[in-house]
């Protein structure tokens, strides 16, 4: 049977409207005064707030998650911004602000930014097209490489939900896979999906393997654009990716 490569962009056209609000490979761009570099927190939020105009006056959520992104031994951090009362406020003057509330408020309303501890300095944002109604979810797992970590971004699109896989590259995020994490929760199709990551001997770079996930949700469960179902992992594998330096990215054999 001939071998097919199949590339894992299929989930990656959801991101095509949002391209022109996420800048990749910019160089962060952030000067501070020395004084402020004692309150990461602090420095964050007036980089935010400049760096998306926000007004004194907008209520909006910020985390900073932090881990050793990189070679350099220092410990970095990911800004994650929920702007949830700026999207609806936004949506309200919309001419059809019920059809804006039916898709979720789906917008560039979560960004995170890159805080670099080896240059101490902040990335411009990176948006992440998808419901403000959750805020995204970062985690870190060494794929790439076993001396640092990796990002993981999960966020959500009305009753689905997605995981973005970043690696560090030239002091910006660089986004190389993607895959569901459920999709069309509450409905006769629901499916989801468990990860995992297996050392590769040939490569330094782990696969990314994808297994079927069974959805557990209170009967309670009435609105599944916020729903937080319990996946359980199954045994099935759905598919396992391998990284392909050749052409930079994760393929699969179909």
């Amino acid at each position: 049977m001939k071998t097919k490569l199949l590339f894992c962009g299929m989930c990656f056209l959801l991101w095509s409207c949002g391209e022109q609000a996420r800048p990749e490979k910019q160089a962060p761009t952030n000067k501070k005064a020395p004084e402020e570099s004692r309150d990461l927190a602090t420095r964050a939020r007036r980089h935010v707030e400049a760096q998306l105009g926000i007004p004194a006056t907008e209520t909006y959520g910020l985390q900073i998650f932090q881990a050793h992104l990189d070679d350099d031994g220092k410990e970095d951090a990911i800004i994650a911004v929920n702007r949830l009362a700026f999207a609806m406020e936004k949506a309200a003057k919309h001419p059809n602000p019920a059809k804006i509330a039916e898709i979720g408020f789906v917008g560039n309303y979560n960004l995170f930014f890159f805080y670099d501890a080896g240059l101490d300095q902040i990335s411009p944002p990176f948006a992440v097209p998808s419901s403000p109604y959750m805020a995204l979810e970062v985690a870190f797992v060494p794929i790439t490489s076993s001396q640092y970590s990796d990002i993981q971004v999960t966020y959500r699109i009305r009753n689905s939900a997605y995981r973005a896989f970043y690696t560090i590259s030239n002091h910006n995020p660089e986004r190389y896979f993607e895959w569901p994490v459920f999709d069309e929760l509450g409905t006769a199709n629901a499916e989801a999906f468990a990860f995992d990551f297996i050392p590769n001997s040939a490569n330094p770079r782990k696969n990314i393997r994808i297994y079927e996930a069974g959805i557990e949700l209170p009967d309670t469960v009435t609105n599944f654009y916020v729903a937080q179902p319990k996946l359980i992992k199954k045994p099935t594998v759905v598919r396992e990716f391998f990284y392909l330096p050749a052409k930079q990215t994760y393929v699969t054999k179909k």
